[in-house]
């Protein structure tokens, strides 16, 4: 009888102990949710391939992520092109699709601050949100 006892005080205990720390591991952010948490917009016009096609963007400083990644509204092949500080461009070789509405990694391991412009690979018209 003892033994039975002690064991559902101990089940009763242990259950305790991991409700007891269950909101606080909830509470800390993932890397992604904070990345994301910093989308912004995009409104790339028909008849242009590169966003923004008038200028640059940079990666937030200090990085919120360490990538660059797209969420289009309508399926899409984009690809970076940088822009180094020691000056010219340098385009990724292959572009990759973009489900609409679902998050991609267009490019890893970029420093903050990094220049770049996406490069899509059509003129056609594009909107959605991209995080880096």
């Amino acid at each position: 009888m003892r033994t039975r006892i002690a064991a559902g005080v101990f089940a009763a205990a242990v259950i305790g102990s991991t409700l007891a720390l269950a909101p606080s591991a909830q509470a800390q952010p993932s890397a992604a949710t904070s990345c994301y948490g910093s989308a912004k917009s995009y409104s790339k016009p028909s008849g242009d391939r590169w966003y923004p096609n008038n200028g640059q963007t940079r990666l937030t400083m200090p990085g919120n992520c360490n990538d660059i990644n797209i969420k289009p509204n309508q399926k899409t092949s984009i690809a970076v092109c940088f822009y180094p500080s020691s000056g010219g461009v340098k385009c990724q070789e292959s572009f990759k699709t973009a489900p609409a509405g679902q998050w991609t990694v267009v490019a890893t391991d970029v420093k903050p601050g990094t220049r770049f412009i996406f490069d899509f690979s059509s003129t056609t018209a594009n909107t959605g949100v991209w995080a880096g």
